[in-house]
């Protein structure tokens, strides 16, 4: 009879923070242990009723999921990836922009995808695969990791890719649709068939700084076969124990849709920002199939980018909604030849959050306290942009990425300007006078609101 074995999750042991301090002898044996725990290999166990109180081995740490299941007790591991909601999260085994990578080589990865200002590839561009249960078939006789190349980027292609979207701007909780195209082109006498496998639509989303030290914040993939069509049309033999197939030469095109999840499984969307200083927030939307020859074992990666648009979705009851306490701001100051006194002003707004293109309204309270008449009121939006460049230089730990090392730089640029000037008085013979606002006298005080038109075209840009 099988005894069910709970689930384990491995801890690991923190970086940072507060160290805990024992009063105990370590012998050679819970040395032994604390190694073992420290590369996430086993737990710790205490043997409390030896005399040193020594450290030995615990359980073993099981790095594969075990789910309890309602008929057979247990699941197998291979079971999950099976599981429909698990097609569209991040893979963690996947041949690019691996989600257990480190920055540094994802970075290095998207900049040879995205290829130079023109979306032109680096001649011999190519990526390095990650460690997988079939990688031995991906290494050299050294056991290196071979490059995996970028077909695009070679001379003669014999697999071209595109993808057509059927709108650039989509928003989480809808549906990014198009289609792909795939062309595979005839080959030599000499050439052998072209294997195809792992057909995926990819959105990404990333930010950067003058076209450098990007960072992805955002990926949802999903296969091209689970996406709205089937691609058998594509092979003509069946797949390999690494799923690739034996691609049938023609021109194809399959239509897609991928569903954007409103929870931040693939990551949470933040729009398209552009900014003068160089940092951007992009997104594109790539399809790519995974190459391979037979004969000599090449590996090779067809893809192709379109530049696309992805919102969060918000909700106007909520975002809209008028805020528990007014955001309030307060100043005083004295006036040139103005006596004793001061201009007091108090600033008032109802909501956290506005639409771009609307009125922003708020509401003033002026003392004026002073021997002059105020004439005018300016109302001005300035926004500040903090741009952090990460230094690993820097890190307190080697090998770990530190937050707080990097170099930052704040720019502040006035947006939008609204100048409300004082209302001509009433002269005789008119029934009416230019203006609403009268201006403020000397020693009085006045309650008014006004507005601030926001921009629409500065804040984001479109790309083309």
């Amino acid at each position: 009879m099988n005894q069910f074995v709970p689930p384990v999750t491995p801890v690991r042991r923190p970086t940072t923070g507060p160290r805990i301090s024992t009063n105990y002898v370590p012998t050679l044996r819970s040395m032994k242990g604390l190694l073992l725990a420290d590369m996430d290999d086993s737990m710790v166990q205490m043997d409390v009723s030896a005399a040193d109180s020594s450290l030995s081995d615990g359980q073993r740490i099981a790095f594969e999921p075990i789910i309890p299941s309602n008929q057979s007790g247990l699941v197998q591991p291979a079971a999950l990836h099976s599981h429909p909601g698990n097609e569209l999260a991040l893979n963690r085994d996947d041949t690019l922009l691996n989600l257990d990578a480190s920055p540094a080589r994802n970075a290095a990865e998207l900049k040879s995808l995205l290829g130079n200002n023109y979306s032109r590839l680096r001649p011999g561009a190519a990526v390095l695969p990650p460690p997988s249960p079939l990688s031995h078939k991906s290494t050299n006789t050294s056991g290196e990791y071979m490059t995996v190349a970028l077909e695009q980027a070679k001379p003669r292609a014999r697999v071209e890719v595109d993808i057509i979207l059927d709108g650039d701007t989509c928003v989480q909780g809808s549906h990014l649709k198009g289609r792909v195209r795939v062309h595979v082109r005839k080959g030599c006498k000499t050439e052998p068939p072209v294997w195809l496998a792992k057909g995926k639509v990819r959105i990404i989303g990333y930010e950067s700084i003058n076209e450098d030290d990007r960072h992805t914040f955002y990926q949802c993939t999903a296969p091209l076969s689970t996406s709205g069509s089937s691609t058998n049309a594509l092979y003509i033999s069946e797949p390999d124990e690494e799923g690739y197939a034996e691609a049938k030469e023609g021109v194809y095109v399959f239509p897609f849709a991928v569903w954007l999840p409103l929870n931040d499984s693939c990551g949470v969307a933040r729009g398209v920002v552009q900014i003068p200083s160089g940092a951007t927030v992009r997104y594109i939307a790539m399809v790519s199939f995974k190459i391979k020859c037979p004969a000599t074992n090449e590996r090779s990666i067809a893809h192709f980018y379109r530049n696309c648009e992805i919102w969060p979705r918000m909700d106007p009851s909520v975002v809209l909604i008028t805020a528990p306490r007014p955001l309030l701001a307060q100043t005083s100051k004295s006036v040139f030849l103005g006596g004793k006194g001061k201009i007091s002003l108090t600033a008032q707004l109802h909501r956290l959050h506005w639409i771009a293109g609307q009125r922003c309204y708020l509401k003033f309270s002026v003392t004026n306290d002073t021997k002059k008449i105020v004439k005018s009121l300016t109302l001005a939006l300035i926004r500040t942009t903090t741009v952090f460049r990460p230094h690993p230089y820097l890190d307190a730990l080697p090998g770990s990425a530190d937050p707080d090392a990097c170099q930052t730089s704040t720019t502040r640029k006035q947006v939008a300007c609204n100048v409300l000037e004082m209302a001509h008085g009433g002269e005789k013979g008119h029934a009416s006078a230019k203006g609403w606002w009268t201006g403020i006298p000397a020693n009085q005080k006045l309650d008014f609101s006004h507005f601030l038109l926001l921009p629409v075209s500065d804040l984001f840009t479109r790309y083309p």
